[in-house]
């Protein structure tokens, strides 16, 4: 049985792969802006996972509306308008 794991490395569905990949995001994103990590290495990833084509998954769906709300905070904190 081959089980390998999607692009994001989580689990094998794509689409569960990416949920779990924008849920780690979301608290890194969240981390940069309040300035416990960088923002650069978040925002490059975000991009990656904005690649991802969703389709009809629902969850995948609501998770990349996340996505860019992380991504927006994200940008925020590599412009330098996190919070310290």
């Amino acid at each position: 049985m081959n089980t390998a794991l999607g692009r994001f490395g989580h689990h094998p569905d794509p689409a569960v792969d990416f949920c779990v990949e924008v849920e780690i995001l979301q608290g890194q994103a969240y981390e940069a802006q309040v300035g416990m990590i960088p923002a650069a290495p978040v925002v490059e990833r975000i991009d990656r996972a904005m690649s991802f084509r969703v389709g009809g998954d629902l969850n995948a769906i609501s998770a990349k509306e996340t996505l860019r709300q992380c991504e927006r905070a994200a940008l925020q904190a590599l412009a330098g308008g996190g919070e310290k």
